[in-house]
């Protein structure tokens, strides 16, 4: 997910305060096979491991290269990845509500028979149509992950889904959407360090901003049920820092260019080419760390001694212009389109994990800090700015029992808001959310990366992420034989900035989770229920604007006002990786 794209129409800049998506959740499935943990790069066996260093060699000494003849002892292709089904029910995810925009709308789209017709002229008037409460549907994806290894220190990598989440029953698939390429990047590793450059995943920590979507941080192996997953075109270089355990890398990212050409009218080409430099956003990353892979963290445990990891991830982003008009190579240039912007913007995010017997405590901090100098595009008046500050982070503890068949422990997490409503106040998806005002002066909202999975209704489907918002998460696991294992887990939510809720209110609701599931030889399934008790902050009250309320959007006689219903959910999973 380019994370610039998502927010084009607020600014081509709009990684400012995307989410960047699974932890300690409650979700269908137990996903055990192949994969890494974040931060850790998948290897496939069946290839070798790099032969010790000569001794005495130091490491800026360069290799000479082989005899031609031997510079390509074999080539060896893995695939790896997985296939699955998605089943869901979803009742009353609406909250009982009416998805019409002129009433204010709902946190879920309704039935299709329920919608309003526009000759109608209450949102309740269904006539004899089959309006329900509940949603049935099926999905699945083929994901590929195949491996080109050159040789021990030269691989190709790439990432392709086929059918992705296609509804099962809606028919063929069109080209489009048979065959996505998402990722394409190269590995060398050189006597000083690694490269990697291309389209690759973006990981780190505990996945709550930086989330490729692809491993499970508490299970290992693949999240099976990612939809999102951060992706950015970039070249890095990672090395070993000489004389401590600690690694360190430094990339030239490329999050967004602007309008690109592939032919022009006086120079023709096949070669696609960025259109222009001006409007480019530019982008360097910084990261230090001390990471062991999950062996070596979990050895030192055993072994009775304290295992600790940590890291910053330092993003800094500049961008001097944009250019607003049409992007499509085809439609002709307008100079006047550049306006100027003088963006920046640092994102700090600090992650740290700590074993010690039988706890487990891990957190991650983010911040956005920056600034908007010039947008009179946007409404801003010449010479004023616009500060970007927003914040989020999240904390887990960990303990386990009972030959750590039994674990149990709490989450807390939170993301900063603002005080705008969304563009349709009861559409709470963040996709409706309006990060930019121009009578504010500030951008606070944060949002988590959406593949961080917290639960399965409110963060998951009617809010999308966690944003303007804060929870407590105590959960609890067992694992009833070697291959099952049943989780409860139960959060409560609340709004840090309750002027932008739909009830003006803090509370967002209480919501219960369950899950079993099995997992073994690379076969999965799980299924999973959800109970969601919505509290004031999702109500819709009765617009009383006229004795100088606050003008609620959802009628004024109770067209589309009312306290929230309850909502409920029953995912099953059938997946198999390899």
């Amino acid at each position: 997910m380019n994370r610039f794209a998502f927010l084009a129409g607020l600014l081509v800049a709009a990684d400012l305060l995307s989410p960047s998506p699974a932890a300690a959740q409650v979700g269908p499935g137990l996903p055990t096979g192949p994969g890494q943990p974040p931060g850790e790069d998948a290897k496939g066996d069946g290839v070798a491991e790099q032969a010790p260093k000569t001794p005495g060699l130091l490491p800026t000494t360069p290799a000479l290269p082989p005899p031609k003849s031997k510079r390509k002892k074999f080539e060896l292709i893995e695939i790896d990845g997985y296939f699955r089904v998605r089943g869901d029910w979803m009742k009353n995810l609406n909250l009982g509500f009416f998805d019409d925009v002129d009433f204010g709308g709902a946190p879920f789209p309704q039935p299709l028979a329920c919608v309003v017709p526009t000759d109608t002229m209450s949102p309740g008037n269904t006539s004899d149509r089959p309006c329900g409460d509940s949603i049935k549907t099926t999905n699945m994806r083929l994901r590929l992950e195949p491996t080109i290894n050159l040789d021990e220190t030269t691989s190709v990598h790439a990432q392709v889904d086929v059918l992705d989440n296609l509804v099962l029953g809606s028919g063929a698939a069109t080209d489009e959407d048979a065959i996505r390429v998402r990722r394409a990047w190269a590995e060398v590793t050189t006597p000083l360090g690694v490269i990697k450059f291309g389209r690759q995943p973006d990981q780190w920590g505990m996945g709550m901003f930086h989330n490729a979507g692809g491993d499970d941080p508490i299970n290992g192996g693949y999240d099976l049920d990612s939809d999102y997953g951060d992706t950015i075109d970039r070249v890095m270089f990672g090395t070993l820092i000489p004389g401590t355990r600690l690694r360190g890398a430094v990339s030239m990212d490329m999050p967004f260019t602007g309008p690109t050409t592939v032919s022009g009218a006086t120079q023709p080409t096949e070669q696609a080419r960025d259109a222009d430099d001006n409007d480019d956003v530019r982008q360097w990353s910084f990261i230090m760390s001390r990471m062991d892979s999950p062996t070596e963290f979990r050895d030192t445990v055993d072994r009775g001694e304290m295992a600790i990891n940590y890291g910053i991830y330092l993003s800094y982003t500049k961008q001097s212009w944009t250019y607003t008009a049409d992007a499509d190579p085809d439609a002709a240039p307008d100079a006047n389109a550049f306006v100027p912007r003088d963006l920046t913007q640092y994102t700090p995010d600090v992650w740290v994990k700590l074993g010690w017997k039988n706890l487990l405590v891990e957190a991650e901090a983010v911040a956005q800090v920056g600034s908007i100098n010039r947008a009179v595009d946007l409404g801003i008046a010449e010479g004023e700015s616009v500060d970007i500050l927003a914040f989020g982070g999240v904390g887990r503890v960990t303990a386990s029992a009972v030959e750590d068949k039994l674990r149990f422990g709490l989450e807390v997490g939170g993301a900063s808001g603002d005080s705008h409503d969304n563009a349709v106040e009861g559409r709470t998806h963040f996709s409706n959310a309006v990060l930019f005002a121009p009578d504010d002066g500030r951008m606070s909202r944060f949002l988590f990366n959406p593949d961080y999975e917290v639960d399965l209704i409110l963060f998951r489907e009617l809010l999308g992420t966690v944003t303007n918002a804060g929870y407590v998460k105590p959960f609890l696991a067992y694992d009833l034989t070697k291959s099952i294992t049943a989780k409860v887990s139960n959060i409560t939510s609340f709004a840090l900035k309750p002027v932008s809720t739909p009830g003006n209110e803090s509370m967002y609701g209480v919501e219960f989770d369950a899950d079993l599931g099995y997992a073994g030889n690379g076969f999965f399934t799980g299924i999973a229920y959800g109970v969601l008790f919505p509290l004031s902050a999702m109500n819709h009250p009765v617009d009383d604007s006229s004795s100088g309320g606050p003008g609620f959007p959802f009628g004024t006689t109770g067209e589309n006002a009312g306290d929230a219903e309850n909502a409920h959910t029953i995912q099953f999973r059938l997946a198999v990786s390899f």
